[in-house]
């Protein structure tokens, strides 16, 4: 899950509170017979929709309702500290950190949703209280993922992972990979017998630790270790307490970075992996030639593996492993599904209450069932049909569009969809609500690449082979939901303490092995220094309350 990012200076938070200053909003254009336009920052790095979209082509003409998306390009913190600080805010923002909630741009949302949206307060009714708690008894974003209005028919795996080429596994007729040595010396070995790929130098493994996304730089450590995600640290019981420390500087965090001094001193790792951006990042992967990463797969499955499989390299395209340190770990990285609290769309003060009431009846409509199966499957007749036993199903032709970037930036309203409250798991006539999951399309889908390493593996899809029957989730789980207030001790030990990771992890990784000791033990104590401890004391304190609220280890 996308991990927050917080700025942390008072003057920045001063200016936040004058920026934020409460707007009437807009009056809504339906009322006036045009179309209400909602405008968006979003995150998401995709290209603006085409005017001939056909999906936001339908929703205008069925609902009255279009779009103006604010893409990110850039730094996402500094981005969002210029909206703030400016007041110059659009309808919705894309909430992935407490930010604009802590500088009082967002509007409670509660009261509203329960007078003015039934069926969203239904969608919601399993994760309303958590909803309520984790923000004090209110409510400032609607989350897109992760609430569950059927049974769960998930075979696709976006999760955390030590992610290969399918080729390697395949040129090594699927071997058994359960420890990270065992993964690096796989790669290392495919490299040297391929030194490159399509005209261009193999890269054995990359790092992406561009902007936002550096989290993947220190989280390998907690799940080499056995650990779920819970973000920045990881939970264990002593003496019948549940206690949280950091991933950054314990007995963990050290082994991996001097496993991956060792593995760069092999030429394994990308040196570029800490100065690309995130497009040359993704570019690499998008040729083909990137044969291991740490990452969750939701970064890279969308454009760079469609890309791939466009291109006709799908052999390319990745199957997870979950590695760890040795075999006396048990790993844990695929969870139970989870909602995505403080994620979503939140309303912003701008937008107003009157207009943000609009908004809101908008998405009531589109959570019905017959409105997302348009959103989800598309429109029957022309993206899928029913076969002669009246189930849902694609042609091969119809399967082939949903993995080509072109198409979808043409068909489909992903800028919207992605963040917006959506119905996950099944739908009231037992079809489940992503048609890829449904048993026949899923086997349909299936290439001969996945079909021959599940049969290899004795499994029957990727989300099986890293975990096929995954624990219960513990009632405090994740832990990346809690995050400190700007402005705080917590909040600007962690801003620091993401200067120092910054600076001396990949310098760490690159540097002399004979130096890494020395360089670990200063890194330590910089981070020290910087207040981590008051970090550790600020989750400390929420996952008392998350123990007490919600419990603690399943029975």
């Amino acid at each position: 899950m996308k991990k927050a990012m917080l700025l942390t200076t008072t003057a920045f938070l001063a200016l936040s509170l004058i920026g934020c200053n409460k707007g009437e909003g807009g009056e809504s254009g339906s009322k006036k017979g045009k179309p209400m336009n909602i405008s968006i920052f979003t995150i998401q790095q995709r290209q603006q929709p085409p005017a001939d979209n056909k999906m936001y082509k339908w929703i205008e003409e069925k609902f009255g309702v279009t779009f103006s998306f604010d893409i990110l390009v850039g730094d996402k913190d500094q981005k969002i500290g210029v909206l703030i600080a400016s007041g110059d805010l659009p309808d919705l923002v894309e909430v992935d950190s407490p930010k604009f909630q802590e500088a009082g741009c967002l509007l409670p949302l509660e009261d509203l949703v329960e007078k003015y949206a039934p069926n969203l307060r239904k969608h919601y009714d399993s994760a309303w209280k958590q909803m309520l708690d984790i923000d004090g008894g209110h409510i400032y974003s609607l989350p897109g993922y992760g609430v569950y209005d059927g049974p769960d028919q998930g075979t696709f795996y976006n999760q955390n992972g030590f992610w290969i080429q399918k080729a390697v596994l395949k040129e090594f007729g699927y071997p058994e990979i359960k420890t990270v040595d065992e993964f690096f010396d796989l790669i290392e070995k495919y490299a040297k017998k391929y030194p490159t790929i399509n005209g261009m130098p193999t890269i054995p493994f990359s790092i992406i630790t561009a902007d936002w996304e550096a989290f993947n730089l220190w989280n390998p450590p907690n799940f080499l270790a056995g650990y779920p995600n819970d973000g920045n640290g990881h939970v264990t019981e002593k003496n019948g307490k549940y206690v949280y420390a950091d991933n950054f500087t314990d007995e963990n965090a050290k082994r991996w970075f001097k496993l991956a001094n060792g593995y760069f001193q092999r030429n394994l790792i990308d040196p570029a992996s800490f100065t690309d951006n995130r497009d040359q990042y993704y570019a690499k992967v998008a040729q083909g030639r990137v044969l291991g990463m740490f990452i969750q797969g939701w970064q890279f499955q969308g454009d760079a593996e469609n890309t791939l499989k466009t291109s006709g390299m799908y052999e390319r395209t990745y199957a997870p492993l979950p590695v760890v340190f040795d075999k006396s770990v048990k790993p844990h990285y695929r969870d139970l599904t989870i909602p995505n609290l403080q994620r979503g769309y939140g309303f912003t003060t701008k937008c107003g209450e009157k207009k943000a009431i609009e908004i809101l009846k908008f998405m009531d409509e589109m959570i019905k069932e017959e409105n997302q199966k348009v959103l989800q499957w598309g429109f029957e007749g022309t993206d899928w049909q029913k076969d002669d036993q009246g189930r849902p199903s694609r042609t091969p032709e119809q399967r082939r569009q949903q993995e080509d970037n072109n198409w979808i930036l043409h068909n489909k309203a992903q800028l919207w969809y992605e963040e917006a409250p959506k119905m996950e798991g099944s739908f009231s006539d037992g079809f489940a609500c992503t048609m890829s999951n449904m048993p026949w399309e899923f086997q349909a889908n299936a290439k001969p690449e996945d079909i021959e390493i599940w049969n290899a593996y004795g499994v029957a899809s990727f989300a099986a082979l890293v975990d096929p029957n995954p624990p219960a989730n513990a009632g405090w789980y994740p832990m990346w939901q809690i995050a400190p207030v700007d402005g705080s001790e917590a909040a600007i030990a962690l801003t620091k303490t993401e200067d120092i990771r910054r600076k001396y992890l990949p310098a760490m990784i690159m540097g002399k092995p004979e130096e890494f000791e020395t360089s670990w033990q200063t890194y330590v104590k910089e981070m020290k220094a910087a207040g981590l401890d008051k970090y550790v004391e600020f989750m400390q304190q929420g996952l008392d309350h998350r123990v007490e609220k919600f419990g603690g280890m399943p029975k």
